[in-house]
């Protein structure tokens, strides 16, 4: 008879078996933090990964990891890459400018496939997207959402830091999930700031930082809520989105453009909004006094 397992070494082989067959995690890594905190989650839970970044958009920092380098039109090369280090599942993460395809050199992979390249010129962010996500499942390779693969990268249910939204504030949050699923359904934006019941400012694509600098400006001039901490900064994904893509996020950055708003705090959909370094982001909201609040969305419900 075979020596009889031990209940740690079964479960070593039950946890291992699991990732063996998954192959490497490839992490397609486009600009900003979060490729590189999805690096260090997936090793930390024991994966293996091959972060891939591309040239001029991804953080040098993806470097500490296993990594290779693409330019944008080396589709080949991205395949080959993908087959060398045996990456079954990948994850796409951060931002990537649509290019001039002018300007782009292919590679024969991309030649290949040039009338789908010249697809993706076509459309919002979530058709684009979603496009991409189907070009790989129908290669063989199963895309992962972020959260998936690192479930604390995500904003939790509750409130994160010492404050809570008070009952004025609620108001403007459910208005804020309701503006967003509404214009959402246009492809238009993940944010929105409502200020005692008023929609001050919508994302389009200038991003959260920037809709909150103007958010700024208005309020200098305007008489709505100035010269008092009011109003509230939602954040969520659309409610059409393929939420393993693009889902929102939040950091530092952001906890410190919403208090030069004048707002009282941020509002997210809970276990759907990314968080960059969670204890320094909570720490900002603290120190300004604003609120940092996850909200549990109906299910079903697009807001």
């Amino acid at each position: 008879m075979p020596p009889r397992q031990s209940k740690q070494s079964a479960l070593e082989t039950e946890v291992q078996a699991p990732d063996s067959a998954r192959g490497t995690l490839a992490i397609l890594a486009g600009s900003g933090p979060f490729p590189g905190y999805l690096a260090q989650s997936a090793l930390a839970a024991g994966r293996r990964v091959h972060v891939i970044g591309f040239m001029g958009e991804a953080d040098p920092g993806i470097a500490e990891y296993p990594h290779s380098w693409v330019k944008l039109g080396e589709v080949g090369k991205l395949f080959s890459i993908l087959k060398t280090n045996d990456c079954r599942e990948l994850v796409i993460i951060g931002g990537v400018s649509r290019p001039d395809l002018a300007n782009v050199r292919f590679d024969l992979g991309a030649i290949k496939i040039l009338p789908f390249l010249l697809s993706l010129t076509i459309g919002g962010d979530d058709k684009v997207l979603a496009r991409i996500v189907r070009y790989f499942e129908d290669k063989g390779y199963r895309v992962r959402g972020a959260g998936d693969v690192a479930p604390n990268l995500l904003v939790g249910a509750g409130k994160l830091g010492a404050k809570a939204p008070s009952r004025e504030d609620a108001i403007d949050i459910a208005l804020g999930f309701e503006v967003i699923a509404a214009l959402g359904r246009f492809d238009i934006g993940q944010a929105a700031v409502v200020v005692r019941g008023h929609v001050l400012a919508v994302e389009a694509v200038e991003g959260t930082d920037a809709m909150l600098a103007r958010t700024a400006a208005l309020r200098q001039w305007g008489s709505r809520g100035r010269g008092e901490r009011s109003g509230v900064l939602v954040k969520a994904p659309k409610p059409q989105q393929d939420k393993r893509v693009d889902l929102p996020t939040i950091g530092p950055a952001t906890v410190t453009e919403a208090a030069a708003a004048g707002l009282a705090g941020i509002a997210v959909a809970a276990g759907e909004v990314l968080i960059a370094e969670r204890e320094a982001t909570i720490e900002a909201a603290d120190a300004a006094g604003i609120f940092l609040f996850g909200r549990v969305m109906p299910s079903g419900s697009d807001a």
